[in-house]
């Protein structure tokens, strides 16, 4: 037993524990979340999100055969991305999601502001309900949710892009360029 101002040994290189130290364990904001406890909660956001999309696609279809088939591919897109995540987990399936859902979001703030760009809508603003906030919510949480799936410097650039992309709303709306 060492005594009293004894310094613990270094590992040695090579050793497991050195290898432990030195891999970069990851910031503790995320190590107080691991992906196994992460990963379900993005699955339930995935399905409950795809859910709603599953839910009016036909509704969608009816408008215009373009506007169901994007409410059938995007629901089917994340009801398929929540067990892959949960199964294969990963930055890159991450990154994959979060733009994915990002691109949605984007989607639906364009046809809420300039409208829909193409379609019998097209260039019409649609009105805003719950049902539609609600579920952008959502895709916005399951993407700050797979924030912490991917690594510090994938994050970063993602922080830095919305970031960019705020300023450039921000500039669109105080120039009168965006409603």
């Amino acid at each position: 037993m060492p005594g009293p101002g004894h310094t613990p040994a270094v590992p040695a290189a090579g050793t497991l524990a050195a290898r432990r130290e030195t891999a970069g364990a990851p910031p503790a904001s995320l190590a107080a979340h691991p992906p196994w406890q992460v990963a379900p909660i993005a699955a339930g956001l995935s399905i409950l999100v795809a859910w709603v999309h599953l839910a009016y696609w036909q509704s969608h279809w009816d408008e215009w055969w373009g506007y169901g088939v994007f409410f059938l591919a995007t629901g089917l897109a994340q009801a398929l991305f929540a067990p892959a995540i949960l199964h294969w987990g990963g930055s890159r399936l991450a990154l994959m999601g979060i733009a994915g859902n990002l691109a949605i979001v984007g989607m639906y703030v364009l046809s809420r502001t300039y409208g829909v760009p193409v379609g019998t809508h097209a260039g019409l603003a649609e009105r805003a309900g719950a049902v539609d906030l609600a579920t952008t919510a959502a895709e916005i949480a399951l993407a700050g949710v797979l924030l912490a799936l991917v690594g510090s410097r994938e994050r970063r650039w993602i922080f830095n892009l919305m970031l960019v992309a705020g300023v450039v709303l921000w500039g669109l709306r105080t120039t009168g360029r965006l409603p």
